[in-house]
């Protein structure tokens, strides 16, 4: 399952979200703003709060938009 930990106002994070729609992929928003337990999960695996962050398999992750890594790390998967 893809997720991607957001915040509402952020810019980078919707445009990851346009592109994974766009590419017809699936995925899970988890907000920090909104949820604790999503600040806590994305501080787990990036070791911040910076977002956006978008992880498939929980450990592997993209920091910001960078199609090249998405694209690596759906390929992955």
């Amino acid at each position: 399952m893809v997720k991607v930990y957001s915040f509402e106002s952020c810019p980078w994070c919707t445009k990851v979200k346009n592109y994974l729609k766009a590419r017809g992929v699936e995925f899970e928003v988890r907000d920090i703003e909104l949820s604790e337990e999503a600040a806590k999960e994305c501080l787990k695996i990036s070791g911040d709060l910076t977002v956006p962050v978008t992880t498939i398999d929980g450990v592997n992750y993209v920091l910001g938009f960078d199609k090249r890594k998405i694209d690596e790390l759906l390929a992955a998967q």
